[in-house]
């Protein structure tokens, strides 16, 4: 794992939304994505970071890996397919699903989505 990877932990036990960190990111692990992504640190320690998603309609990642770190996505409202390692899903508000390492996975907005990620180890992977 690359140092320079690494979220370093925010220092602070509470984090209010309207201070969190907003990026627009534009890839992940390398590979293009169709258009910004907004992306929000909701918190961040040693040995895990949370973050906030919101996707537009159309919005998808290409298929991807990653090589250290685990995720576990939580749609919070909205609708996305999902596909992990060929097979495809369609999740909404309550759904949540796994990336594991190795496994090539991506998503695609049908609608308006906002998700939130945990990964661990925390790993900027945009």
């Amino acid at each position: 794992m690359s140092a320079a990877r690494l979220i370093p932990p925010l220092g602070r036990d509470f984090v209010p939304s309207a201070e969190a960190e907003v990026t627009q990111i534009t890839e992940v692990e390398g590979r293009p994505l169709g258009s910004p992504v907004q992306l929000k640190t909701l918190a961040a320690t040693e040995r895990m970071v949370l973050v906030e998603c919101t996707f537009a309609p159309g919005q998808a990642s290409k298929p991807h890996m990653h090589p250290d770190h685990d995720s576990i996505v939580y749609v919070v409202k909205g609708k996305v397919k999902v596909t992990i390692d060929g097979r495809e899903f369609i999740a909404g508000p309550g759904d949540a699903w796994t990336n594991h390492p190795g496994v090539i996975h991506h998503i695609e907005a049908l609608e308006p989505t906002v998700s939130v990620e945990v990964k661990s180890p925390p790993i900027k992977a945009w």
